[in-house]
């Protein structure tokens, strides 16, 4: 008589362990269905790579789309909050975000160090230089005087001449700005992004060649990332989306004119 009822104990113990293992499942899958996730962006224009600015806050871009494109193929309910390029450090201590983007490993400074982050694949591979008028592709690095930067960017490259003082800093809050700055005369050089500046050239009607990197100065291949603290599960599948979706990511890619750095830059 003990013995079926020891049986059926054992039965029962196994039954109840497997219900709590598929509720906890669930409970995961319903709460990643339910949240709406916060992905942090920076409140400017640099399209066509992305454009979060107050004025053009709904305006489709690279950026947008993609990540759009992975959370809705998910099912993940998410919003954009435009955030202040001067606090992108703070961003996820003191605006409660999910994620971030675009970030990068070489961007973190002492206060994001202590924070656990992890970053998806590379999404883009750009180009970090100085791009000069056509006229001026050999000027040297010692006859530059004025920087031209989008608002709240830090240059690098530059932070040597920056430091001592023998460069002036000019900052754009709107990357057609910051090519009319150059075009005009009004800065030696602009610390920005090729696909950028290109678009903004074919908008004031202008030929491509018209403004160049500058092979003399030393310039670097770089890239954006996506980046999160607590959702490891949903960056896995993003860089499983990029992989998997290589044909799909390529016409966003080609939809927005983005051209990557394909190899490593030689610099001087």
């Amino acid at each position: 008589m003990k013995q079926p009822k020891t049986k059926l104990v054992g039965h029962n113990k196994a039954l109840f362990h497997c219900v709590l293992f598929f509720l906890a499942i669930t409970s995961s899958f319903s709460f990643a269905q339910t949240k709406e996730f916060i992905i942090g962006v920076e409140d400017i224009d640099y399209y066509p790579l992305y454009d979060f600015s107050s004025n053009n806050f709904e305006r489709e871009s690279f950026t947008r789309e993609l990540l759009s494109t992975f959370f809705r193929s998910h099912g993940y309910k998410f919003k954009f909050v435009a955030l202040p390029i001067k606090r992108f450090d703070k961003w996820y201590e003191e605006d409660g975000i999910d994620f971030k983007y675009p970030d990068s490993p070489r961007w973190r400074k002492r206060i994001t160090k202590k924070l656990d982050l992890t970053f998806s694949q590379p999404v883009l591979q750009l180009t970090a230089g100085s791009y000069v008028l056509k006229k001026n592709q050999n000027i040297s690095r010692q006859s530059v005087k004025r920087l031209g930067i989008m608002f709240g960017f830090f240059p690098t490259l530059w932070y040597d001449k920056l430091q001592n003082g023998t460069l002036e800093k000019f900052e754009a809050h709107s990357s057609l700005s910051l090519v009319k700055h150059l075009l005009r005369g009004n800065v030696d050089v602009i610390d920005t992004d090729n696909n950028v500046i290109n678009y903004n050239l074919k908008k004031l009607h202008i030929n491509e060649d018209e403004i160049v990197l500058n092979q003399q100065i030393k310039h670097v291949r770089y890239a954006h990332y996506f980046s999160t603290i607590k959702h490891l599960k949903i960056m896995q599948e993003f860089d499983d989306f990029m992989v998997n979706q290589t044909e799909l990511v390529a016409n966003i890619k080609k939809k927005y004119n983005i051209v990557e750095a394909s190899e490593p830059p030689t610099s001087q």
